[in-house]
């Protein structure tokens, strides 16, 4: 795709993914919501290439002259679906939480709201009783939890935002404020005891057995201990699943939670290789030094807080 010059330099190449475009009859236009891989954004790759990262933009393509009509950068990597509709409108959901609208034909924004929590999801319009109503669902969730990093789809605060469905029409007159977000510390861990050989070979076990597929600790997750639907960030594990570590991982007790037991891998999407006690107590070394580092950073943060009062 050709970005407008206006777009910034260093781009590298745009790339869109399973979050829906939009076709308008009226402008002959679609609408992509894309991420930008530029040595100048604001969110680092995670490819090791020094300076390369990622950026939103929502983008208006013109298929005849297979060009850009207007782009808008938006600050989180990954955003959701879009809607265009024939009242000249684009509406799209934001990982930072932002509901927008804006002007099919030139790319001005028109209205916007934050909702709080991060939008991954795709608006729908439909009438009822004469009223145009547009809908969206609002909370980070579903497959798209597991495409990229956490960093490159939500901030701190819209991760931890409430799911909710947010309808919206023209006229209406109901106030709405943004509920307020806990984000929750990560916990003192238990005492890292391994050495750095250990916690290595940890990392890349890890890797081996498609750990950092759901969890992530060596970046970052969901934010949260969080069970039940949600996908648990290993760095706030608390001290009982620590203490069950084994029984958890290799014994699968958790499995009508979703995570299976290593001991006896399941035969559909992980290595065949049976992962022993040893392989268990390295990995479990690698996620105990991932929450020491996030669990040191928060403390410094505070402390940095403290002294700037």
């Amino acid at each position: 795709m050709e970005i407008p010059k206006s777009a910034g330099g260093g781009r590298q190449w745009t790339v869109h993914n399973w979050w829906p475009m939009s076709y308008n009859a009226q402008t002959s236009l679609v609408y992509v919501p894309t991420t930008d891989r530029r040595a100048d954004a604001k969110a680092v790759v995670e490819s090791g290439e020094s300076g390369v990262g990622l950026e939103g933009r929502l983008i208006a393509w013109d298929p005849v002259s297979q060009s850009a009509r207007w782009s808008v950068e938006e600050p989180i990597a990954t955003n959701g679906g879009v809607l265009s509709t024939a009242g000249n409108l684009v509406f799209q959901g934001q990982g930072t939480g932002e509901f927008a609208a804006f002007a099919a034909d030139s790319g001005k924004q028109l209205w916007s709201i934050k909702t709080g929590s991060a939008i991954e999801s795709i608006p729908v319009t439909f009438s009822l009783k004469g009223e145009q109503y547009v809908i969206t669902p609002v909370g980070w969730g579903s497959g798209s939890r597991l495409f990229a990093p956490a960093r490159t789809m939500v901030t701190p605060e819209s991760a931890r935002g409430p799911v909710r469905l947010l309808a919206f029409k023209l006229g209406a007159t109901m106030a709405y404020t943004a509920p307020p977000v806990v984000i929750p510390p990560v916990p003192e861990p238990p005492k890292l005891a391994a050495s750095q050989e250990t916690i290595h070979k940890g990392g890349v076990l890890y890797q081996k057995f498609v750990c950092d597929g759901c969890h992530s600790p060596g970046t970052d997750g969901s934010r949260a201990w969080v069970l039940d639907g949600a996908i648990p960030d290993l760095r706030y594990m608390p001290a009982d699943v620590h203490r069950d570590w084994y029984t958890i991982v290799l014994g699968g007790s958790h499995w009508d939670k979703g995570m299976p037991g290593f001991a006896v891998p399941p035969k559909f999407a992980f290595p065949n290789a049976k992962m022993t006690v040893q392989d268990a107590d390295a990995i479990h070394a690698y996620v105990i030094a991932q929450s020491w580092k996030a669990y040191k950073g928060e403390q410094d943060a505070a402390h940095s807080k403290r002294e700037n009062y």
